[in-house]
């Protein structure tokens, strides 16, 4: 395997950030000149600090696919935003249902008041620029990276589900059971994962991809090897090649081991 691609949140970080032994693992991947670069369903602002502290030396899979950076380039690879009139519509049907969102731009992370509030109760500190309803909608004038519906009750996020499905051209993935992600219909971390792969000069076929959501399905489908957390979704491990051991047993170090130390 020349290339290592691993899913963010639920896979390579918990609540606590990086374990011990994933540090160690990925230390080594840049030791043996194997390529590792994450792909993530987070924007490039709230992902930034842990791509810095793993010294990622390679373009980074944001928003789903959606945007791709090549930080020591400082270049952007590829985006794919939601049109204006998409957004508008995305957001006033969450508007009209109580459902809480987080708006991400290509340069910002938006939310109301009432919704970062929200979110703080879920998960703590977080930080995001809080703006009016109104201002929010006059903030999408050139498109969107992507659209979180967050809800702590997960029959809510169940719901919202099916309010959503109603609206054309965006897909809709939960990232976790409490997050539902929307974006443009053509992306996801499969076709990002091409992309990116064609623009280091490496075969899919020797690529590995890991992750532990609903969200990573097409990017374990196009990898060579594709690999879900022993602790991931049901749907995800359908469809993967090999399953690994759960976060808690550092199932994405044995799985790195298995695959690309083996020998």
């Amino acid at each position: 395997m020349k290339l290592v691609v691993a899913d963010l949140d639920g896979t390579l970080i918990h609540s606590k950030g990086f374990t011990k032994e994933t540090l160690k693992t990925v230390k080594k991947l840049h030791e043996k000149g194997v390529i590792f670069t994450i792909a993530t369903g987070r924007h490039i602002l709230t992902a930034k600090k842990y791509i810095d502290e793993i010294d990622i030396q390679h373009p980074v899979i944001y928003s789903n696919g959606a945007y791709i950076y090549d930080h020591k380039n400082q270049k952007v690879i590829h985006q794919a935003l939601i049109d204006k009139k998409t957004a508008l519509k995305t957001m006033e049907v969450c508007e009209s249902n109580n459902l809480d969102f987080i708006l991400y731009t290509v340069d910002h992370v938006y939310a109301t008041k009432k919704a970062r509030d929200n979110l703080i109760s879920m998960i703590g500190k977080y930080d995001i620029e809080v703006l009016s309803e109104n201002e929010l909608k006059s903030s999408v004038k050139n498109g969107a990276i992507k659209i979180l519906v967050f809800d702590s009750d997960v029959e809510r996020i169940k719901e919202a589900r099916i309010i959503l499905s109603q609206i054309h051209g965006v897909y809709l993935l939960q990232s976790s059971k409490n997050y539902l992600d929307i974006g443009h219909h053509s992306v996801n971390k499969g076709s990002a994962l091409s992309i990116l792969a064609k623009y280091l000069n490496v075969s899919l076929e020797d690529t590995m991809a890991i992750g532990d959501q609903e969200n990573d399905i097409k990017m374990i489908q196009v990898a060579g090897v594709g690999v879900a957390m022993g602790d991931g979704n049901p749907l995800l491990k359908d469809e993967a090649d090999y399953i690994t051991k759960p976060f808690d047993e550092d199932g994405f170090s044995y799985a790195v081991e298995k695959y690309i130390y083996k020998e």
